[in-house]
């Protein structure tokens, strides 16, 4: 099966999706695991607090591990079907709501993710572009048991392909 590494930016009635489809070497609970379990998110992606169950709400802390920090993400988990799919809302300082979509699949000896982040402007849409890009690859590092490296780099390297008109 393929994936596409770098994503889709695409129209919709409600704003823009960016839509990556990326496979894992490891199994769909796994992965689940690294997606859903504080301790493994922190490893990847950042520290996230509050109540994971449907109707509950977390704060994913992306830059420094500060209650409020304008870096930490918000919202209400609206889905949660482990080890298939999470639907939350996304609440990011200085922007309008959103939603992120996860959902897994297995895929022969390893595990499907595919990530969308909806509802967005086309702008925002492509600095997400970069930034899930980044965060995917660090996925990537974590899920195969490598050093995980560091977001900005990543971010940096990705940002000017998601840029382009």
């Amino acid at each position: 099966m393929t994936t596409d590494v770098w994503g889709v930016l695409r129209p919709s009635a409600t704003g823009t999706t960016v839509r990556f489809e990326r496979r894992y070497p490891t199994t769909p609970e796994e992965l689940w695991s690294s997606v859903t379990e504080p301790e493994r998110l922190a490893r990847w992606l950042g520290p996230v607090y509050g109540d994971l169950r449907v109707g509950g709400r977390y704060e994913l802390r992306m830059g420094e591990d500060v209650d409020g920090s304008p870096e930490n993400a918000a919202g209400e988990v609206l889905e949660c079907d482990p080890p298939r799919r999470l639907l939350v809302g996304w609440l990011f300082p200085g922007e309008d709501e959103s939603r992120v979509a996860l959902d897994i699949r297995p895929d022969g000896d390893g595990a499907v993710l595919v990530l969308e982040h909806l509802d967005l402007s086309e702008s925002a849409a492509r600095g997400y572009g970069g930034g899930w890009h980044a965060s995917l690859d660090q996925l990537d590092d974590h899920a195969a048991g490598r050093p995980v490296r560091p977001w900005q780099e990543l971010f940096d390297a990705a940002l000017p392909r998601y840029q382009q008109a």
